[in-house]
């Protein structure tokens, strides 16, 4: 049976908060009392755990992330993000992943009980109360993809400006002047910064929106191929459709294929991320490119740097840029 911190106090006849010192390299103990401890741990070939490291440090060397899924291409770079930037740390990295329409308050329970020195939140439907309840208990925290008013840490991307772009290339270039809008999910800002840039800049160039072509999706597979049934139904149909992810994108163009519509030459089909399999699908698709690796990286840096210097993370409201990615799918050669 392994030797205990137990043991090792009782054979060096110190108490236990002394063995801890030791073990941690604190002062405040004699030189001949920190020998016989030491003396004491290699006659026992005694291993410190790591839960009992935790209680006599209270510090996990663990980083916390919740995030809807892993295997998702636009979530798996932020995982890896944070992963580079936790083992650079020296730190182990504990994931949650929440599925979205699901509640979150049993993923954020060893969190509220301290299992780890910091926590990254991505994309995640959680009430302001939970992310409070850790900011008052002195874990470090930053949402990703999220706001939570100027007081919680956040890290977006720039996505009005993105879209922006994107809709200026699609009139500025190609003439295109019937848009329609599959839009994601709205818990989280992003969808609405893009929606409102498309609406703006149609507005700017006196030219409308109307709601029968702005249709619902949630973001996820085969949403943005009913999305894109829907609007094949119209009585006019759209010259282009923009959709808020790439995934809905390339779900819109199977779409299309099986109704024997042409993607870009009868419907353009642009899309947002810029995910691997963006360029593979046929024709590769128009997006806008959104860091999510850096996103990762740097929350998870923030976060570990407050972790490591016990101090809470500045409220900063960070915003990465975002950059046009033009293929064929929007009609460019």
């Amino acid at each position: 049976m392994p030797a205990t911190i137990f043991d090792v106090a009782k054979l060096a006849g110190v108490s236990i908060s002394t063995v801890s010192r030791v073990l941690n390299g604190r002062d405040r103990v004699h030189p001949q009392t920190r020998q016989r401890v030491q003396d004491a741990i290699r006659k026992l070939d005694y291993e410190q755990t790591a839960p009992a490291r935790t209680l006599a440090t209270r510090r996990s060397e663990m980083l916390g992330l919740v995030i809807p899924q892993v295997n998702d291409p636009f979530f798996y770079q932020i995982v890896r993000g944070v992963e580079d930037a936790t083992s650079a740390a020296g730190y182990s990295l504990l994931i949650a992943s929440q599925p979205r329409h699901e509640g979150i308050p049993r993923n954020l329970k060893p969190f509220r009980r301290r299992f780890v020195d910091g926590l990254v939140v991505v994309a995640i439907d959680v009430a302001i109360e939970e992310v409070q309840e850790l900011l008052d208990r002195g874990v470090p925290l930053v949402l990703v993809q999220m706001t939570m008013g100027e007081q919680v840490p956040a890290f977006t991307v720039d996505n009005y400006g993105g879209a922006r772009i994107l809709v200026e290339h699609l009139l500025s270039v190609h003439g295109y002047r019937r848009f329609a809008y599959i839009a994601g999910s709205n818990y989280t800002p992003d969808n609405a910064e893009r929606l409102c840039a498309l609406q703006n800049t149609l507005d700017e160039h006196d030219l409308a929106l109307p709601s029968a072509y702005v249709v619902e999706g949630d973001y996820l597979r085969g949403s943005g191929y009913e999305a894109m049934q829907h609007l094949l139904t119209l009585d006019e149909r759209p010259d282009v459709v923009f959709a808020a992810n790439d995934q809905m994108a390339t779900d819109a163009m199977l779409a299309l294929r099986a109704h024997n519509v042409s993607v870009p030459e009868d419907i353009a089909v642009v899309g947002f991320d810029d995910v691997h399999f963006a360029s593979y699908v046929t024709p590769p698709l128009t997006t806008v490119h959104q860091p999510s690796y850096e996103l990762g990286f740097q929350a998870a840096q923030v976060t570990l740097q407050a972790a490591q210097y016990e101090k809470p993370v500045e409220p900063v409201q960070t915003v990465l840029p975002t950059r046009l990615v033009v293929r064929q799918s929007c009609g460019c050669a």
